[in-house]
Order: structure tokens, then C-alpha cells, then sequence
């Protein structure tokens, strides 16, 4: 009798293995599966050549030829049509790079003429003031005395300049009598220029 008692904390024996007997019908059965493999490998070569002589697969390949021919050109005139966007982005790019530099440069003549214009009515400003202090008037001799004009008051007023150099008082300074901000267009305190 066998000595089944186990020692505790270890995996039970393992019954002894029995022979394994080689099966008969594998002996006839692996080259029976070999000959059915080779004959059907044999045959689909067969039936591809058989296949690429049908009327059916050269109606294909004569379309996928064409297909694929039409994809060629249709490639080439992508590449000419992006040819041609490149180069007129690179004209127009041009065009618009000329465009600005023309107005900057049109820009700083109209900057430099407005200095011209600014500096000129200084010097007509300047020229004006001083030939007015070169005339002032010579004392006349003394001679009975005239009685003085009335000074003007305090509270003329001009609608605009034609009525102040109708009245004399142009040009009117700020301060004097008859003197307005609608009068002085520049605003530099001198109206009716």
C-alpha cells in the first residue's frame, strides 16, 4: 500500500504518469493533410493566371492604368497652379511692398512741405511785427493839443474779421477790446490775421 500521508506545509506526491501509446491515425493523417495542402497551393497558382486572363481583370487594370495616368497629370497641373499662386504672391507682395514705400515717401514730402509752411509764417509773422515796431509813428511836432479819440470799450464785439477791419481794430490781440477766440482761427492770440 502506498504511504499517502502528506507532511503538513507540503504539495501532495504525484500519482506516477501512465505510457502514452502513439495514436495509428496520425501516422496516415499528417501526409494525407501535406498532399491536400500542396494540391490546393498548385491549383490557386493556376487560378491566378486563369484570373489575369479574364476579360474582367484587364478591364480593371486598363482602368486603374488610366486612373493612375490621370492622377500623374492631375498632380502636375497642381504643382503648376501653385506655381503660379506663389508667384503672384511674390508679384503682389512686390507691388504692395512699392505701394508703401511710394506713400511713405509721399508722407515725408507732406511732412516736410508742412514744416516749410509753418516756418514761412513765423518768418511772415516775424517780418510783421518788426517792420510794424520799424514804422511806428515819428512824435509829430507839438502842436495844439487834439482832443483824444474815445478808447474803445471794454465790451466791443466783432462778429467776424471783416467787421473788425472795418472798424480798424485788425488784427486784434488777446486783451484788447473787441478781441474773440472766433476771431483767432490758429489760436495763437492774434485774430483777424
Amino acid at each position: 500500500m502506498p504511504d499517502t500521508s502528506v507532511m503538513p506545509g507540503m504539495p501532495a506526491p504525484m500519482p506516477p504518469a501512465a505510457e502514452k501509446k502513439p495514436k495509428k491515425w496520425l501516422v496516415w493523417a499528417v501526409p494525407l493533410l501535406a498532399f491536400v495542402i500542396g494540391v490546393g497551393a498548385g491549383s490557386a497558382g493556376q487560378d491566378e493566371k486563369d484570373v489575369e486572363a479574364t476579360p474582367a481583370f484587364m478591364s480593371l487594370r486598363s482602368e486603374l492604368t488610366e486612373s493612375q495616368e490621370e492622377a500623374n497629370d492631375l498632380a502636375d497641373q497642381v504643382a503648376e497652379a501653385e506655381k503660379r499662386i506663389a508667384e503672384a504672391t511674390a508679384a503682389g507682395e512686390a507691388q504692395l511692398a512699392a505701394r508703401s514705400a511710394e506713400l511713405e515717401a509721399q508722407a515725408a514730402a507732406l511732412a516736410e512741405r508742412e514744416a516749410q509752411v509753418v516756418a514761412a509764417e513765423a518768418a511772415a509773422q516775424a517780418a510783421a511785427s518788426s517792420s510794424a515796431a520799424a514804422v511806428a509813428p515819428k512824435p509829430a511836432p507839438r502842436a495844439a493839443p487834439v482832443p483824444a479819440a474815445p478808447a474803445p470799450q471794454a465790451s466791443t464785439y466783432y462778429d467776424n474779421c471783416t467787421a473788425a477791419r472795418n472798424a480798424g481794430a485788425a488784427p486784434v490781440r488777446a486783451g484788447q477790446p473787441g478781441y474773440g477766440r472766433h476771431l483767432d482761427r490758429d489760436g495763437d492770440g492774434v485774430g483777424c490775421e
